[in-house]
C-alpha cells in the first residue's frame, strides 16, 4: 500500500464530517549538560545512583511481598466454602469463628497500615534529591536540536538510528519508543511534518510487549495517542507537500480537519488504516521520503565528505624551519591546504599533558560556560544568540606552563607575535554540537569600527588545535573553498583571515560540522593585527 493512499483515504472518510462541523480547536535557563560531552558524563553517575536506589527499593519491596504472601498462606482455608450451609458449618466451629473475628478486629487494620507504609523511604528521598539536578526542559530541547542536526546534516534514517546505526556504522546502542516520540513531537511543534511522520511510525513499531506495558502504565505513553498523533501528522504532511500555497483561512480549516480525524468515534478506523499501513517494508517509506527531501546544501555536502579532493602542485607537505629560529632546531610537520587565503595544517604539535592540564582545571573547577552560535548582529554590533552548542573556558594568564608553551608554539607556526594576547580558549562540543558558517574577522558593515578596539584590532589569523580524535563528524570546513579538515589529535589548523593588505578575506568562511560520535575538544586562539606591528610592519 503506497504512502499516499492512507492520506487520501483519511480525506475521503473524514472530509464530509469536516464540512458539516466547524469546531475550533518559556525558555528555561540554567546549567546545561547537553552542550558538552564531558558535562554529560555526570549524567551516567546520576542514573547509576538512581538505579542503585531502585535496586534497594526492589529488594525491600520483594521482602514486603514475601511477608504478605506468608500472611495470605497463614489464613488459607483447606476447602472452598461455596454454599450457605458449608459456610454456616464452618463458622459453627469456635476454632474457626474466633480466629476470624479476632483477625478482622485486630490484624487486618494493622495489615492495612502495613500495606500503606512507604517502601525504602530514604531511597526515594535520595532519588528526589538526585532528580533536582536532572536535565531541564531547556536541556532536553538542546539535545533534541543536536539529534535532529545529526539526522539532517548526515541524511540519517529514523529506522537506522533506532537500531544503533550512525553513518553506516553499527553500535551497541538503540532508541526507544519514548525517544522517537520526543523527536517526532519536536518536529511536529516546529511544523516540520515531513520530518516527524517517520518518527511517529518508528514509535508505533517499537511500542510493543513487554515494553508496551511499561510505556502505557508507567510513562503514560499510550499507543492510542500515538495513532492519533501519527494520523494528524500524515494529514498535515500531505498539505505541506502540496505545492499550492494555502491562505490563512484554508490553513485554519485544515487544522480543524486534523482535529476531527482524531475524535474518539474515529479511532478504530484510524487504527485499522495505520495498522495496514505499518505492514509495509520500512525501506519503501524511506525511498518515498527521499523523493521529497531537498538537495543537500554545500555545507552538508562538505560535512558528508562529498566535496572532490583538491589537487595542486602548491599543496605540499614539508618540515617548516622558516617561521622562527627555534624551528631551525626542531622543525614541525607542515601541510599546505590552501595558498590564498593561506590555510595550514601542522601535525603532532600538541602534547597530551598540556591538554590534560587544561581539561582538569576546566572540569574540577567547574568553570566552563555555554558557548553559542550566532546568526546575526543587532544595530549595536552585539551578537544575536541562536543555539547553545558547546562548553568553553578561557585561559587568560601567562604563568601556567601549558599557556606559555602553546602560545610559543603558535608563534613558531605563524611567525606572529603572541605576548600582548596570551588568551587560549578550551572548548568541548556537546550532543550534535556544531558552529554554523561564520567569519572570524570584523565585518564593519555589520559591527561598529571599535568592536575589537580593546583586543588590539581585527583578527589577522586563527589557530585551532585539535586535542582529541573525533571518529564521526566534527570536521572543520571552509565552505567557499570546499576544504574539509577532519579533527586529529595533536594537529593544529591555522588560517589567515586578512590578506597582505590587511583586508578581510571572505574565502575564510568556515564552519564546524555537527559531531556525531566522539568528544571534540579544541584549543583555539585569535591573533590580532595591532600586536604584529614589528612582525609585519608593512602589509602592502
Amino acid at each position: 500500500m503506497k504512502w499516499f493512499i492512507l492520506k487520501l483515504y483519511l480525506f475521503s472518510i473524514f472530509l464530509p464530517q469536516f464540512i458539516c462541523s466547524a469546531e475550533s480547536e518559556k525558555v528555561e535557563d540554567g546549567v546545561l549538560y547537553s552542550t558538552s560531552v564531558m558535562s554529560m558524563v555526570k549524567l551516567l553517575d546520576m542514573e547509576d545512583s538512581l538505579k542503585e536506589n531502585v535496586e534497594i527499593y526492589v529488594r525491600e519491596m520483594q521482602a514486603k511481598l514475601d511477608m504478605i504472601k506468608l500472611f495470605l498462606y497463614s489464613i488459607k482455608r483447606e476447602q472452598q466454602l461455596r454454599t450457605l450451609e458449608e459456610k454456616e458449618e464452618f463458622m459453627a466451629n469456635p476454632l474457626n469463628a474466633f480466629p476470624l473475628l479476632r483477625r478482622l478486629n485486630q490484624d487486618w487494620p494493622k495489615w492495612l497500615k502495613y500495606l500503606k507504609i512507604a517502601i525504602a523511604l530514604n531511597n526515594t528521598k535520595a532519588m528526589q534529591t538526585h532528580l533536582k539536578s536532572a536535565p531541564s526542559n531547556d536541556d532536553l530541547n538542546v539535545a533534541l536540536k543536536g539529534m535532529t542536526r545529526i539526522e539532517q546534516f548526515y541524511n540519517q534514517h529514523a529506522e537506522d538510528l533506532t537500531k544503533g546505526f550512525l553513518l553506516d556504522q553499527k553500535f551497541d546502542s538503540h532508541l526507544t519508543a519514548s525517544d522517537c516520540i520526543s523527536l517526532a513531537d519536536f518536529y511536529y511543534n516546529q511544523t516540520r511534518f515531513t520530518d516527524c511522520t517517520h518518527w511517529y511510525r518508528m514509535a508505533l513499531r517499537l511500542h510493543k510487549n513487554p515494553q508496551g506495558k511499561l510505556y502505557e502504565r508507567v510513562l503514560g505513553l499510550k499507543r492510542k495517542n500515538i495513532y492519533k498523533k501519527y494520523a494528524k501528522a500524515l494529514l498535515k504532511e500531505s498539505i505541506s507537500l502540496d505545492k499550492a500555497k494555502l491562505t490563512t483561512a484554508e490553513r485554519a480549516e485544515w487544522d480543524i480537519m486534523a482535529k476531527q480525524i482524531v475524535k474518539k468515534e474515529n479511532y478504530h478506523n484510524i487504527k485499522k488504516l495505520i495498522d495496514e499501513y505499518l505492514t509495509g517494508d520500512e525501506k519503501i517509506f524511506q525511498e518515498e521520503a527521499a523523493r521529497h527531501k531537498r538537495k543537500p546544501s554545500n555545507l552538508e555536502r562538505g560535512c558528508r565528505g562529498k566535496w572532490p579532493k583538491r589537487v595542486s602542485s602548491e599543496l605540499v607537505c614539508r618540515y617548516n624551519r622558516d617561521t622562527s629560529d627555534f624551528l631551525k632546531l626542531a622543525p614541525l610537520k607542515l601541510e599546505f591546504l590552501n595558498m590564498k587565503p593561506l590555510i595550514l595544517l601542522y601535525h603532532d604539535v600538541l602534547y597530551d599533558k598540556e591538554f590534560e592540564s587544561m581539561r582538569n582545571i576546566a572540569i574540577y573547577n567547574a568553570t566552563m560556560t555555554d558557548g553559542w552560535t550566532y546568526v546575526n548582529f543587532d544595530r549595536k554590533g552585539k551578537p544575536q544568540r541562536q543555539d547553545r552548542v558547546v562548553k568553553m573556558i578561557s585561559f587568560q594568564g601567562t604563568t601556567a606552563s601549558f599557556t606559555l608553551n602553546i602560545n610559543r608554539r603558535i608563534g613558531d607556526m605563524t611567525g606572529l607575535e603572541m605576548h600582548e594576547n596570551m588568551v587560549l580558549h578550551l572548548t568541548n562540543y556537546g550532543l550534535g554540537g556544531h558552529f554554523g558558517k561564520h567569519l572570524d574577522y570584523v565585518n564593519l558593515a555589520k559591527r561598529p569600527p571599535n568592536f575589537f578596539a580593546d583586543l588590539g584590532g581585527d583578527r589577522i589569523a586563527t589557530a585551532l588545535l585539535y586535542a582529541t580524535d573525533v571518529p564521526l563528524g566534527g570536521s572543520t570546513v571552509f565552505t567557499k573553498l570546499k576544504i574539509a579538515v577532519k579533527p586529529k589529535k595533536g594537529n593544529a589548523l591555522i588560517w589567515f583571515n586578512l590578506d597582505h593588505a590587511g583586508d578581510p578575506d571572505p574565502l575564510t568562511e568556515h564552519s564546524a560540522c555537527p559531531v556525531v560520535m566522539g568528544s571534540r575538544w579544541t584549543i583555539s586562539k585569535w591573533i590580532h593585527e595591532r600586536q604584529q606591528i614589528f612582525k609585519k610592519p608593512c602589509l602592502v
